[in-house]
């Protein structure tokens, strides 16, 4: 079940009740420990000293917040919220003709639970309402993201590397 608010979106699973609000900027802490919480990891296994690990963050997280905000000028920049609390942030431009979700991420305790698969389920159920296709890429080392997705029932379109380009189609699973 799915009610729309003012600018946000409830998504009831099962025990899951899951808040998608638009992204303000007194979320910009939590947004950073989120992109901490992903792109750290990488970080982690390069021999360069914990100062340049920082900057390098830093500049990732601002490299990545300018190039959304400039490739998706119209997109849906929100936070997931469980129980109140920030626990993910997804990223959806509804396009013309094809949506994409251009971002989503969960804190590492939240992930491997059916969270992303819900929301990404409720993102896919709205575009079907429209009868549009959804596009992502995922980096191709991301098994679990790609299991996910894939999940869905989004399929492999392309192969251009680090990433697999994927696409829902809401011809091959029905109205919502």
């Amino acid at each position: 079940m799915r009610t729309e608010g003012a600018g946000s979106l409830v998504i009831a699973r099962g025990d899951l009740s899951i808040v998608l609000r638009p992204q303000q900027e007194r979320d910009a802490p939590f947004l950073e420990r989120l992109f901490r919480s992903v792109a750290g990891g990488h970080l982690a296994l390069m021999p360069i000293d914990d100062a340049t690990k920082e900057r390098l963050i830093r500049m990732q997280f601002a490299s990545q917040t300018t190039t959304y905000r400039t490739r998706f000028p119209e997109a849906c920049f929100d936070i997931i919220e469980q129980e109140s609390e920030p626990v993910g942030r997804i990223v959806v431009d509804r396009g013309l003709d094809v949506g994409r979700i251009v971002d989503i991420a969960l804190m590492p305790e939240r992930r491997a639970c059916g969270l992303g698969t819900a929301i990404v389920t409720a993102v896919t159920e709205r575009f079907a309402r429209c009868g549009q296709r959804v596009q992502c890429q995922v980096l191709a080392d991301n098994h679990a993201s790609l299991r996910m997705f894939r999940r869905v029932g989004f399929r492999q379109v392309a192969d251009d590397p680090p990433f697999l380009h994927l696409e829902w189609q809401p011809a091959l699973h029905g109205p919502a």
